[in-house]
C-alpha cells in the first residue's frame, strides 16, 4: 500500500506494516493492535472475556487485570474511529465543534453501541479532562454503568503526613472500585503483585528498546514506536503474554541489526512533547521529513514499588507520577529527555479545544526557544488520509532547518 492509498487509521496501520516488512516483531505489535478493540469485543460477546472500557494508561490496569479482567481503553476505541462518529457526537449530543475530537469519537462509538451486546462498564477518572467527564455523565444517561474515581493529585509541596493522607484516601477508592468491578472489596494481593511486576518487567525492557532505538533510529519509526507505547506498554493490547513476546522478538532484532554509521549521521533526533492522537499523518509526515520519534514526555518509566502492599503501591506510583496543573512537571520531562538524546528539536502537539494542554505548550515553546531549541507546535483535529500538505510543509520545513 503506497501513502497516496491511505484513507484511514486502520490503512497507516497496514502500511506500516509494509514499511516494516523487515521486522516480524513489528509487525506482531501492529497486529496486536489491530484486533485489541475486535477481538476483546468478540470474546466479551460470546461470554467467553470478562471486560471494562476505561483510560488508555495508569494504575487501573494492573488491578483490573488482577481479577481476570481485559481493560478495554476508551480513547483507543476513538482513535481507530471515522468523522461520522466525531458528527454523531456533534449533532445528537450537541458537543460543540472545538471540543477535542478524542472525545467526540469515542461518544460515538459508545452511541454506536449502546443498544448493543457491548461492554456496558466504563471506569472514569476525573482528573483526565472535561470533555471526558462529560461524556461518562452522558453515557450514564444512556445505560452504561460508569464508575468515576475522584480527582487525584499531589501538589508539589506535599510531603509527609499531608501525603499520608492522600495515599490513605486512595487506597480507599482503589477497594471501591474493586467492589464496583466485582461486588466485594477483596483484592487478591498475590495476583496483583503479580501483575505489577509484569508491569515493572515491561517498564524495563521498554526502556531497553528506547536506549537500542539510539542506535538503530530508523528500525521502527514513528507510528509503530507510538502505537508500542501508547497502548502496547500500557494495555498490552488485552494480551500481556503475546505483547511482551513481541517485545522480546524487538530487543532480539535490535541487538543483532547492524548498527549503520550513515543512519546515525544523518538522524535528526527529536522529542515529542504532548498528546499521541489519532492524526497518524502526522508520524508519516515525519519519517518522509527524516526525523525520527526517539524521546517522548508521555511514557511512565518510574516503576511502581516492589516493597510494600500492592495496593498501597499502585496509590504511591499515582502521587508519585502526578503531573497534573503542573506543566513545569512535565517541562522537566522533556529537558531530561532532550539533554539525553542531544535532540535537535521537539515537536509540540495537541488538540485542537484543549485549552490547558494549549496554555502548556506555549509555556514550553517559550521556554525551550530561550535555551535555543527550536520547536513546531501542531495542533490537530481529526485527519484520515495521507498527511495533508499542509502538514508536510510545516513539518518538512522544520526538519530542514534542523538538518
Amino acid at each position: 500500500m503506497d501513502i497516496e492509498e491511505v484513507y484511514s487509521q486502520r490503512d497507516y496501520i497496514e502500511h506500516c506494516k509494509q514499511v516494516h516488512r523487515y521486522s516480524p516483531a513489528i509487525a506482531k505489535i501492529l497486529d496486536l493492535s489491530e484486533a485489541y478493540i475486535p477481538d476483546i469485543e468478540k470474546a466479551y460477546q460470546e461470554g467467553r472475556q470478562d471486560a471494562v472500557w476505561c483510560n488508555a494508561a495508569g494504575w487501573q490496569v494492573p488491578l483490573i487485570y488482577s481479577f481476570g479482567i481485559i481493560p478495554v481503553s476508551y480513547s483507543e476505541m476513538g482513535r481507530l474511529s471515522d468523522k461520522e462518529a466525531m458528527q454523531i457526537a456533534e449533532d445528537y449530543y450537541q458537543f460543540p465543534v472545538e471540543t477535542c475530537s478524542m472525545v467526540k469519537c469515542t461518544v460515538g462509538q459508545w452511541h454506536r453501541r449502546r443498544h448493543t451486546s457491548t461492554i456496558k462498564r466504563i471506569i472514569g477518572n476525573s482528573s483526565a479532562c472535561e470533555p471526558y467527564n462529560l461524556a461518562w455523565e452522558i453515557m450514564k444517561r444512556e445505560g452504561y454503568d460508569v464508575y468515576n474515581n475522584d480527582v487525584v493529585y499531589r501538589g508539589p509541596a506535599v510531603a509527609g503526613k499531608r501525603l499520608e493522607e492522600l495515599v490513605g484516601f486512595f487506597i480507599e477508592q482503589i477497594y471501591d472500585i474493586a467492589e464496583w468491578l466485582t461486588g466485594s472489596r477483596q483484592i487478591d494481593e498475590d495476583k496483583l503483585r503479580v501483575e505489577i511486576q509484569r508491569k515493572n518487567r515491561l517498564l524495563r525492557k521498554l526502556r531497553t528498546v528506547l536506549e537500542l532505538r539510539r542506535q538503530h533510529p530508523f528500525y521502527v519509526r514513528s507510528l509503530a514506536t507510538i502505537l508500542m507505547l501508547n497502548i502496547g506498554l500500557n494495555n498490552y493490547f488485552g494480551k500481556p503474554a503475546e505483547y511482551e513476546a513481541a517485545i522480546d522478538l524487538l530487543i532480539a532484532e535490535l541487538e543483532q541489526a547492524p548498527v549503520s554509521e550513515a543512519d546515525a549521521k544523518n538522524v535528526i533526533p527529536l522529542v515529542w512533547a504532548g498528546g499521541t492522537g489519532q492524526e497518524f499523518g502526522i508520524y508519516e509526515a515525519i519519517d518522509q521529513a527524516g526525523g525520527s520519534l526517539l524521546g517522548l514526555r508521555s511514557v511512565p518509566f518510574k516503576l511502581y514499588r516492589e516493597d510494600i502492599p500492592p495496593v498501597e503501591a499502585l496509590a504511591r506510583w499515582v502521587y508519585d507520577n502526578a503531573g497534573a496543573g503542573a506543566g513545569v512537571y512535565a517541562r522537566n520531562v522533556l529537558e531530561h529527555e532532550v539533554n539525553k538524546l542531544q535532540a535537535r528539536g521537539i515537536i509540540l502537539y495537541g488538540y485542537i479545544g484543549c485549552s490547558f494542554a494549549s496554555v502548556d505548550r506555549e509555556m514550553w515553546r517559550k521556554y525551550f526557544h530561550e535555551k535555543g531549541i527550536p520547536s513546531i507546535n501542531l495542533e490537530g483535529s481529526f485527519q484520515t488520509g495521507a498527511p495533508s500538505g499542509q502538514v508536510l510543509t510545516r513539518v518538512k520545513a522544520f526538519v530542514e532547518m534542523l538538518a
